[in-house]
């Protein structure tokens, strides 16, 4: 056996033994072990109804977390580009659509929202939709989020119904703090809101809001404070 020959056998047995390692490891079995394990010991709120996980991919059905159900999470990966971590993901829920991707420390995402849903999740009823697009640093942990809603918007909250013709929102994230720099809607009613919201990263619908806004009836003008758990917010009135 010559020097090429030689050559080309060794690079054939490492091509053989790492494809038979991509085949026969049991990576799904060794992720769904290590999600169950960190939701079980860090008591973070996600539940599933499956998941298969792949060197090429990952995909779960029924994602819950509070009274949020994503029906279907995509993970789109190689090997080369895992070891670079860099990932497309995607997400699909009654509540909104998500697409976006992880470039090192680095998250893009953006959203389409359905506000009937997301209304219903508060025991409230609503109408139209949003688009956001969310930029996050997870090594950081500091972000922005834009949001626009170029439709009308109805949201019918027992102390203020509320509907507008459009929305445009900006806010920052910076650790487990979210702080609202400028929420606005325009319409036969208008709105301003500003305030942050305390993040609970392990259960996110008990984040609690601590919320200002003014908005207009026609030409009667209201003053509100919306604080709570986010799942369910306390609307009240300032004189």
């Amino acid at each position: 056996m010559n020097k090429k020959q030689i050559i080309f056998s060794v690079i054939a047995f490492f091509a053989a033994f790492l494809i038979t390692i991509i085949i026969k490891f049991p990576l799904n079995a060794v992720v769904t072990n290590i999600i169950t394990d960190t939701v079980q010991n860090k008591k973070i709120d996600i539940r599933y109804d499956s998941i298969n996980v792949t060197f090429f991919g990952a995909t779960a059905t029924n994602v819950k977390t509070g009274p949020l159900v994503i029906s279907n999470l995509e993970l789109d990966y190689n090997p080369l580009g895992l070891l670079f971590k860099r990932v497309a993901f995607k997400a699909d829920s009654t509540a909104f659509n998500l697409t976006g991707k992880l470039s090192g420390s680095k998250v893009n995402a953006d959203i389409k929202g359905y506000i009937a849903t997301l209304a219903q999740m508060g025991n409230m009823t609503g109408s139209g939709s949003f688009n956001s697009n969310i930029t996050y640093n997870i090594k950081d942990e500091t972000g922005k989020i834009t949001l626009d809603a170029p439709n009308k918007v109805t949201f019918n909250h027992p102390l203020m119904p509320i509907a507008v013709d459009n929305i445009k929102a900006e806010a920052d994230i910076n650790k487990n703090k979210l702080t609202i720099n400028n929420f606005s809607a325009t319409g036969s009613n208008s709105l301003k809101v500003t305030g942050f919201v305390d993040l609970n990263k392990q259960k996110i619908d008990t984040s609690i809001l601590n919320i200002q806004g003014e908005a207009s009836m026609g030409n009667f003008p209201l003053k509100f404070t919306l604080t709570g758990p986010a799942r369910m917010p306390k609307v009240a009135l300032v004189k």
